[in-house]
């Protein structure tokens, strides 16, 4: 490669035959826009890291049958793309942990009459919206989000035993006002 700074264009056609200094050149010229952009989204160093790496791994991978006109539009959509579907994941483990919640929380209620997945879900809003803001946050981060209580106490600038607390106080006051949910129905 003659030149030292060459242009996209240039990078793309050599990629395509397979030159692994022009993926170099392209990963060290595109790495940390892209990862200022996945931070902005996810806010998580090790989610932005793997997804970069997901991004240049496709492009090296699909080199050969790619039809790039724009590099930098290419490596942002598809980078955009995949923090999409990060994202998409997160909302379905945040619902699956919500659900493991909901069946704890259920399995001290009758069997008999199982509750209404959706009016739980709502009823344990209701709790959380009635518990003082931090301890619900505390929970949401805790049981929801699943962050360890360190990560917790550090954000919030607490002690790990407040944050403990905070989370026992709201486990005791969910499966308090959850009985008296089901009893009602």
């Amino acid at each position: 490669m003659r030149d030292h700074n060459p242009a996209d264009e240039e990078l793309v056609k050599l990629l395509k035959n397979d030159d692994a200094v022009a993926f170099g050149l392209i990963y060290r010229r595109y790495w940390r826009q892209l990862f200022t952009f996945v931070m902005r989204q996810l806010d998580s160093k090790e989610d932005a890291e793997e997804i970069v790496h997901d991004q240049m791994l496709s492009l090296w991978q699909n080199r050969a049958n790619s039809n790039i006109r724009n590099l930098k539009v290419y490596l942002f959509v598809g980078t955009r793309n995949l923090v999409n579907k990060s994202i998409r994941e997160r909302i379905n483990i945040r619902k699956y942990r919500e659900y493991q919640l909901l069946m704890g929380v259920g399995e001290h209620l009758d069997a008999s009459d199982p509750p209404d997945a959706n009016k739980l879900a709502e009823a344990i809003e209701n709790v959380l919206k009635d518990m003082p803001e931090k301890t619900a946050r505390i929970f949401r981060m805790s049981k929801m989000e699943e962050i360890p209580v360190k990560s917790i106490a550090s954000k919030m600038e607490l002690s790990e035993k407040a944050v403990e607390y905070h989370i026992t106080k709201s486990m005791k006051l969910l499966r308090h006002q959850l009985k008296t949910f089901h009893s009602d129905n």
